[in-house]
């Protein structure tokens, strides 16, 4: 068991504040937590917190090695249950180090100094998937998700430990947009090219070229340097190898979407096929199936066939009634385009009419 460190108490007129702690995570990252009095807890919002609002109340700050003073608070998660107010670091604190929680009522302050405990050396870590998963993209293309097996190591570090090579084995020179994206797990990295390499038009682009070049072969290499918050290393270097068709700069268009139906009374799939590679996060997020009622159906789905079939299966049977497939305007393919517009807008365009986002099939 990890222990965790001592109390910090605090008098506040006649109440004493409750404790400031670090705690372990069921995956193995820290936290930290402060049971508010209850005077306070009736003034702070229940649930989630902006970070302005947190950080009124509880502050969280790395102490630099070698350093008395900590630095800015961390950016991340404010959540209140009952009593308590809880920080989880929008990147894990790093094993090793020391940081200092502030707990701010009334005016007065609680600190609390904690060392996060060393880990010891673990198996390395392992890239689990790449998404997009096909090695056929549009000389526009956006974004790749990179899935780790555990919690990795953030840090601007990460943009030269993950590059693009062209066809004579060069590494491609500032292809990344440098805002680091990790979901909140942190083990997966959502990586961009820079839109303003890929925009006509801007100046980016104007002066460096695009980053990708049509009917050419890339790969995109995770180096072996890349580490988790222990220092463990992938250790050897991973390469997706993909080739790019012309740019794909027109919406999606939802009339080329073919649509497979079940039958009554069964608990078969609808399929969704597509003519082109959709981001597989909007799959995620921006499609559902509802009723005739618009009440969502509860299912399972699946992606097929590198992104371009999309699967539901319903919990319970199909009825014979209506049904509906409906899509989010914010559904993205690879390349950025969505159903409303194209991710590169050409103003002087003709504007595109209005698509209709439900697909009806009847059992």
């Amino acid at each position: 068991m990890i222990p965790l460190l001592g109390i910090a108490m605090l008098t506040l007129g006649q109440t004493a504040s409750p404790p400031l702690r670090f705690e372990p995570t069921k995956d193995a990252d820290w936290r930290v937590a402060a049971r508010l009095p209850a005077k306070i807890a009736t003034v702070v919002p229940m649930g989630k917190l902006t970070q302005d609002q947190g950080e009124a109340i509880l502050g969280v700050a790395l102490i630099p090695p070698g350093s008395k003073t900590p630095g800015p608070a961390m950016l991340g998660r404010y959540e209140r249950t009952d009593e308590t107010l809880h920080f989880t670091p929008r990147f894990a604190f790093d094993p090793g180090h020391t940081y200092r929680a502030t707990l701010m009522l009334n005016g007065k302050a609680a600190t609390l100094d904690y060392r996060i405990p060393a880990l010891t050396k673990q198996t390395p870590p392992r890239i689990v998937k790449v998404y997009p998963t096909t090695d056929v993209l549009p000389a526009n293309h956006l974004k790749f998700y990179i899935y780790y097996d555990r919690s990795m190591r953030g840090g601007k570090e990460i943009f030269d430990q993950i590059v693009l090579i062209d066809d004579k084995g060069k590494v491609i020179d500032a292809p990344w947009l440098y805002d680091e994206i990790w979901d909140h797990e942190n083990n997966c990295l959502i990586i961009y090219i820079h839109p303003g390499r890929i925009k006509w038009g801007v100046l980016l682009r104007e002066l460096l070229g695009p980053v990708l070049f049509e009917r050419r072969n890339y790969s995109l290499v995770i180096r072996g340097e890349m580490s988790d918050p222990a220092g463990n290393k992938i250790g050897t270097d991973y390469v997706k190898k993909f080739r790019t068709t012309p740019e794909d700069r027109v919406r999606i268009d939802l009339s080329q979407w073919k649509l497979t139906t079940p039958k009554a009374e069964t608990r078969e799939a609808v399929a969704l096929t597509f003519p082109k590679a959709i981001d597989h996060r909007s799959l995620e997020r921006f499609l559902s199936v509802t009723d005739d009622a618009d009440t969502k159906i509860a299912g399972t789905f699946a992606l097929r066939a590198n992104e371009t079939v999309w699967i539901f299966t319903p919990a319970q049977k199909w009825t014979n009634r209506r049904y509906s497939v409906t899509i989010d305007s914010r559904l993205e393919d690879v390349a950025g385009n969505t159903p409303a517009q194209p991710f590169d807008v050409d103003l002087r365009a003709t504007k595109l009419p209005l698509q209709k986002l439900r697909l009806d099939f009847h059992p």
